[in-house]
């Protein structure tokens, strides 16, 4: 079929469009400058445009039979309600059959005073009104941020994981990869509409990320938690003051409900889809950890 991947270009969004393409879908997608940043994945076809153009957002879902809305790290509740709001609109236009929304992270149940969040609970109040049929996926913390490109020197230079959520307790990991690979099994399950699923489950503690990491790389390596307000300090030179402070009240919030995040039903969910995420050393193995 013919699908729709908001952010294609970008690190989960490219992730999506690939698996997609692996299961012989079309795949399109919107960028403002075609000749800015990364380049989409060959196979991908581009349209010129951004969330804020109802007219783009029409072109590039003309035909669609299915679209994938991830929200980008954007922290303006009004400018997301906005872009929500003419996705839906060129959603509905266009007759799109199903919509997959990927809220990135934690999806709460209610507002919670953290900006970061209740953006993702006001898109998803939207999308339940729109009439759409909708299926929630919601992650929760991403094994990729550990092997950024700039954090991996820092684990190689330093014999450390540095990571702002504490070293031995048990929290649900997933990676960009499964994200991708449970979008692609959604798609395929249209009867679940309506339904908001908690996906991945990799219930592991940073200490055995370190655990795992060091085994690949023959290095001894030591989990370190970040305080929370330090990791906002190294944020703010290359997001800015607002998105620091933002994807921070991300961690915050786990630190405050770390049971909303273990609790979860990811058995059922990966029952309903016919998916298991990777293990840990798998996504460990997959990763290139010698950068020079």
């Amino acid at each position: 079929m013919k699908v729709f991947v908001t952010g294609a270009t970008g690190f989960q969004g490219s992730n999506i469009a690939q698996a997609l393409l692996n299961e012989n879908h079309n795949v399109t997608t919107l960028k403002r400058d075609p000749s800015a940043g990364m380049p989409p994945r060959e196979g991908i076809e581009l349209i010129q445009g951004g969330l804020d153009n109802q007219e783009s957002l029409a072109k590039a879902m003309n035909g669609a039979q299915a679209a994938v809305y991830s929200f980008p790290l954007i922290f303006d509740i009004e400018l997301a309600k906005s872009y929500t709001e003419n996705f839906i609109t060129a959603a509905k236009q266009e007759n799109v059959g199903l919509v997959i929304y990927n809220t990135t992270f934690h999806l709460a149940k209610q507002e919670t005073g953290f900006l970061a969040l209740d953006i993702k609970v006001a898109m998803k109040k939207l999308l339940d009104e729109s009439g759409l049929n909708v299926i929630t996926l919601a992650p929760d913390i991403y094994l990729d941020n550990i092997a950024a490109p700039w954090s991996i020197p820092v684990i190689l230079e330093h014999k450390i994981v540095p990571y702002p959520l504490v070293s031995d307790k048990k929290i649900p990991w997933i990676s960009h990869s499964d994200l991708a690979q449970y979008v692609v099994k959604a798609i395929s399950k249209p009867e679940l509409a309506g339904q908001t699923l908690p996906i991945g489950g990799n219930l592991i503690t940073g200490n055995q990320i370190a655990t795992a990491i060091s085994a690949k790389i023959n290095q001894e390596l030591n989990f370190v938690t970040v305080p929370v307000d330090e990791f906002e300090q190294q944020l703010k030179p290359g997001f800015g003051e607002i998105a620091a402070k933002e994807i921070s009240n991300l961690y915050r919030y786990v630190e405050q409900n770390y049971t909303d995040f273990t609790n979860k039903d990811f058995a059922r969910t990966n029952q309903l889809l016919g998916i298991e995420p990777q293990p840990i050393n798998e996504w460990v193995n997959s990763v290139n950890w010698n950068l020079s």
